[in-house]
């Protein structure tokens, strides 16, 4: 499962409509767009051999180019609904490359713009573990979660708050749940096989990247912007250098 023949593409999905944060993609945080982020850290992995912008919008896909990403297709309306899955998107982006440049690509490294606090490392980390001991169909990302499927997630059932996880043992305390996970957006990487044939969001040979809890943060609303530019203008995800502005 390790091929590595093809290149290894970076992809950054960004539609000009967003439910939550309208415009959030070219919004400012910081002095630069909230792609920015996003591409200008794939830019800089050495391990990503070509950084696509997938968008439906013109003024995404000019500031996109201005960063130095690539936007050699338009994706179509019918892959930029508010219910379009991911994974038509990615698979758009494969075939579009394959057929535009006549090659093969192997690997797709998605980088949703909502994650702003990703490294380079995390990239490369996620990738050695993609490749790991003959590799996988993917990787995901997330962070220990605070709250557990089997101790304090309940659902509704006429009105009755159910455990979400029931077990057979009675559990006391969260400490003694088994660790769950919050999936992220920080760095999600598939096989060719696992989008063209697979098919699954998480398909059956699936590792996690775990992702320390102060960069796991994503951006989804109006309240999130605001706490992202807090930690932002204080540096205290210890990893942002927003010294520079964007033009």
């Amino acid at each position: 499962m390790d091929d590595r023949e093809g290149i290894v593409l970076g992809l950054v999905p960004a539609r000009g409509g967003s439910k939550g944060v309208k415009r959030k993609n070219v919004r400012s945080l910081v002095g630069r767009p909230l792609i920015a982020y996003a591409i200008e850290v794939g830019l800089s992995c050495p391990s990503i051999d070509r950084l696509v912008v997938s968008t439906d919008d013109g003024e995404i896909a000019r500031i996109a180019r201005v960063l130095g990403a690539e936007v050699p297709f338009m994706r179509p309306a019918s892959l930029a609904r508010d219910d379009t899955p991911m994974l038509p998107v990615l698979r758009h982006a494969l075939e579009c490359m394959e057929r535009i440049h006549e090659t093969i690509v192997s690997t797709v490294v998605l980088l949703d713009p909502t994650s702003p606090f990703r490294t380079v490392d995390d990239i490369d980390r996620a990738l050695g573990l993609f490749y790991k001991d003959g590799g996988c169909h993917a990787v995901v990302s997330g962070c220990m979660a605070r709250h557990s499927p089997e101790f304090n997630m309940v659902r509704l059932e006429e009105g009755r708050a159910r455990l979400l996880m029931p077990t057979a043992r009675h559990i006391g305390r969260r400490q003694d749940c088994p660790p769950s996970y919050d999936l992220d957006t920080t760095v999600w990487i598939y096989s060719r096989e696992a989008l063209m044939e697979i098919g699954e969001r998480i398909p059956p040979d699936t590792r996690l990247y775990q992702v320390p809890e102060e960069r796991s943060f994503h951006i989804d609303t109006e309240f999130d912007f605001m706490v992202a530019e807090l930690l932002l203008n204080h540096n205290l995800t210890g990893e942002a250098d927003v010294s520079h502005g964007w033009v």
